[in-house]
């Protein structure tokens, strides 16, 4: 007996030291880097009128993009003719190309090294519609009230757009040229798939063989303060893994028939409602463990409070606490699972009448480790209803993750922490879709990620109402970009000190 108390006393002493030794010696991912200053001279861009302007004037234009086939076309071409016009330095310089491919456009800044892959960065000038009636100004006004800007694309995506060009026609008019190439792709089809804008230019560069060291996209912005469990400053997240993105359609066709004497079984729509619940019972496993969220946690875990610490340099052991956890709010269990949300149903012609017919409209965002094929046989499995006919309407299969040990994801962190040197840096996962789902395939590695400094409230006005940036964020959007061209145009694996841009 004493041996066996021994025993237990022992391995539970062994366990506790094993915990606290990960907990003290995890490993610190967050590079030390000099922040970037408005009193280093050409180190800064600080933004004057005339750069807000050039913002405010895009964003009044409504370059919306309603549906696949439909789009205010007269004001995207308005915004490429206000792009050419005020960027005199890009489309007069002998190191960049211009392209258009119907409404996107590809630049091409020329390095001096062929034998480096280049870059692409990424963004889009198309918008979703807006609901004018329930904004404080205006959705297309660009109102400057000192502090914000209001607009429709301020952060998605016209900011990153017109970051990427002040970025760009600074470092060109310093007479300087990158050493590698560096593409910069806009879409204009972003926000209805990017059918005529991404994938013809993707189509484009497969036949060229241009191969990328990596991409950039628009994607995870620096979450303001208290973000992050167990750590109280901002949080820069570099997504280095999308969700995909799949529509299924249930349907059933079933004798229809008077309402006052309804079949025992039920009729179209009680059969849809019984998938439903069968569904909502059964949904897909959770994949903690095999995606993003281990190296999120670790990268993490060093600045995170003690306690909090205990749990992300020990995944080993609580894991498993670690997703229970993330499975109790929406937000977070998304992050850890394929979704399915039924967002449409239809039935019914008449309150007397039963229905021959009902539908339903499911959307999955299957996570990466999970393929369109699995989620189709998850439903039909779970279903098991030969009289429900199961379609595909659209879909696109979830991205690869990407390395956090690469050029590409370093290069990217040491910029953030140049510009937002408060914040730490970790891996992330990206709900939504993005054009970089054509481009991925040219690219060793794929991140995204939006230099723009959010409080949760300013998330759910993307796509929402009184989209907003503030003018200070704005100016660290347009630095961001200036030192990512300098980062990645000057060095391979290497980062130049500041008395060196």
């Amino acid at each position: 007996m004493e041996k066996i108390t021994f025993c237990i006393c022992f391995g539970i002493l062994l366990l506790a030291a094993t915990i606290a030794f990960r907990t003290v010696l995890i490993f610190d991912y967050q590079q030390n880097v000099i922040p970037c200053s408005p009193d280093e001279g050409t180190d800064f861009i600080a933004v004057n009128s005339g750069h807000l302007q050039r913002f405010q004037d895009a964003l009044k234009l409504h370059s919306i993009s309603y549906s696949v086939h439909e789009s205010n076309r007269t004001a995207l071409e308005m915004l490429l003719d206000h792009i050419e016009k005020e960027y005199p330095t890009i489309h007069s310089s002998s190191l960049v190309t211009m392209e258009r491919f119907n409404l996107s456009t590809l630049y091409i800044v020329k390095g001096s090294v062929d034998s480096v892959k280049p870059i692409l960065l990424a963004g889009h000038i198309d918008v979703v519609p807006a609901q004018p009636e329930k904004w404080s100004f205006s959705p297309f006004s660009g109102h400057n009230d000192g502090n914000v800007i209001y607009g429709r694309g301020t952060l998605d995506n016209k900011n990153t757009v017109f970051a990427i060009l002040e970025a760009l026609e600074h470092f060109l008019q310093s007479g300087k040229q990158p050493k590698r190439s560096i593409y910069i792709a806009i879409g204009h089809d972003e926000e209805v798939a990017g059918h005529y804008g991404a994938k013809v230019i993707t189509k484009e560069l497969e036949k060229r063989k241009v191969k990328f060291s990596f991409m950039m996209d628009e994607g995870c912005p620096v979450l303001q303060d208290g973000s992050f469990p167990g750590y109280a400053g901002p949080v820069g997240l570099i997504c280095t893994a999308e969700k995909g993105y799949l529509t299924l359609k249930l349907s059933v066709e079933h004798n229809g028939g008077h309402a006052s004497t309804p079949p025992k079984e039920g009729g179209a729509i009680n059969i849809i409602s019984d998938a439903i619940q069968k569904l909502q019972n059964r949904p897909l496993p959770s994949l903690f463990g095999k995606g993003v969220e281990i190296p999120m946690f670790e990268h993490a875990a060093k600045s995170q409070s003690f306690f909090y610490r205990i749990f992300s340099s020990n995944l080993w052991l609580f894991g498993p606490v670690l997703s229970m956890m993330m499975s109790l709010k929406d937000a977070t269990r998304a992050q850890i699972t394929t979704t399915l949300a039924f967002t449409q149903i239809n039935g019914g012609i008449k309150e007397n009448v039963l229905p021959n017919t009902a539908s339903l409209i499911i959307n999955s965002r299957p996570l990466p480790g999970h393929s369109i094929q699995d989620v189709i046989d998850h439903v039909k499995g779970v279903v098991n209803d030969p009289r429900i006919k199961i379609d595909v309407l659209d879909g696109n299969e979830p991205s690869l993750i990407s390395s956090t040990e690469s050029e590409g994801y370093n290069v990217i962190h040491h910029t953030i922490k140049q510009i937002f040197p408060e914040a730490i840096v970790i891996p992330g996962l990206l709900m939504g879709g993005t054009d970089s789902k054509y481009y991925g395939d040219l690219c060793d590695d794929v991140y995204r990620f939006a230099p723009s400094y959010l409080k949760p409230d300013d998330i759910k006005k993307i796509h929402g109402h009184d989209e907003i940036i503030t003018i200070k964020n704005y100016e660290q959007s347009i630095n961001f970009f200036h030192h990512l061209l300098v980062n990645v145009g000057e060095s391979f694996g290497y980062f130049p000190s500041h008395d060196e841009l």
